[in-house]
């Protein structure tokens, strides 16, 4: 196994120092009688929204996988989506859960490198337009409740946020730049003169560029009309994000606007980039809500009852599903198994 680049070892770090930081800010033992006056009967329901958010984003991305030409069983997509998910949640940057993804159903799937790439890509800019305009439209509209210097930070931090996510984006789809850092990698190796190895890293590099290229700039109907489903799936997957973040608000007798909660679930997820482990949740739950007149203790509350029901879980979820499906891939191999 790869060790850790430094940079995400600093983030994790990081992200543990916040979450620590906010609790202890917050008081431990009030955040505990907090914890202790919550219905935990709702916060039940919360845990199983957001296991079906899983079914839905997994479902999802093997809607664009179809759409390149390429199927996949559920149970493989379920498994292989969840783990990305895990390594997303534990480390920063959401870069190594995407290369599992892409890894996983090139392994076992056949499916080219670039084509995975774009399914990714795809994914993740539905998710970024959607977060964006919820993050943006509920701090404007949020601001009226806020301090102006508060209310100035948050707008420049989410600003921030949506270039960096939108700069990573647009150099992904960009077939012009992708071709540029193709063209200048091959004209490296060939001043190398490495011979047939590097003939073959060309062909593979050219290849990759191909398909990614070709996946994610389809004209073909059949493929807009699975995008237009994932899109319609989106808008379910953030709807039921909203909803589990109301939830945790009821489940604590804390009385919040719709605006606080929105803005919450969105820009946690736009801090995802640069946070990890639920650090993101805690933080940002604990400055819009107690910004929003919230007590510090109910605030950061919410921020770990967040983490807890949906990041901190996708640990033994992603385990649970990795080992059915591998369970499941051995008994069909066995059955399958010609008789000696």
């Amino acid at each position: 196994m790869r060790k850790l680049a430094l940079s995400s070892k600093v983030k994790i770090i990081v992200s543990i120092v916040l979450i620590v930081a906010v609790l202890l800010f917050s008081d431990l033992e009030e955040v505990a009688d907090a914890m202790s006056q919550v219905d935990w009967l709702v916060i039940m329901v919360v845990v199983g929204l957001y296991l079906a958010n899983l079914v839905v984003k997994s479902y999802r991305w093997g809607v664009l996988v179809r759409s390149t030409g390429n199927r996949m069983s559920f149970r493989s997509t379920f498994a292989t989506f969840t783990f990305s998910q895990a390594l997303n949640n534990i480390i920063p940057g959401r870069v190594v859960g995407e290369t599992s993804r892409i890894y996983e159903i090139k392994t076992n799937e056949g499916v080219g490198v670039g084509t995975g790439l774009a399914t990714v890509v795809t994914e993740r800019l539905m998710d970024f337009v959607v977060v964006t305009i919820l993050a943006m439209t509920s701090l404007i509209m949020l601001l009226a409740y806020l301090s102006e210097d508060l209310g100035e930070q948050l707008l420049i931090v989410v600003s921030l946020l949506v270039v960096l996510n939108f700069f990573l984006i647009y150099v992904l789809i960009n077939p012009a730049i992708a071709n540029k850092v193709c063209k200048w990698g091959t004209g490296v190796v060939n001043r190398l003169h490495l011979g047939k190895r590097g003939d073959k890293l060309n062909t593979m590099m050219t290849g990759f560029v191909f398909s990614f290229t070709n996946a994610i700039h389809s004209k073909d109907r059949k493929d807009r009309k699975y995008i237009f489903y994932a899109c319609l799936l989106t808008i379910a997957v953030w709807g039921n994000e909203i909803l589990r973040t109301w939830l945790i608000m009821y489940a604590l007798g804390a009385d919040v606007t719709v605006l606080a909660v929105v803005a919450t679930c969105s820009l946690a997820s736009l801090s995802g980039i640069l946070l990890s482990a639920g650090s993101g949740n805690v933080v940002v739950s604990s400055a819009i809500y107690t910004a929003s007149g919230l007590e510090p203790e109910i605030a950061a509350t919410a921020g770990v009852l967040s983490a807890m029901t949906s990041i901190w879980l996708s640990v033994p979820v992603s385990i649970i599903a990795v080992l059915l499906h591998d369970h499941k891939k051995k008994s069909l191999a066995v059955e399958n198994a010609p008789e000696k």
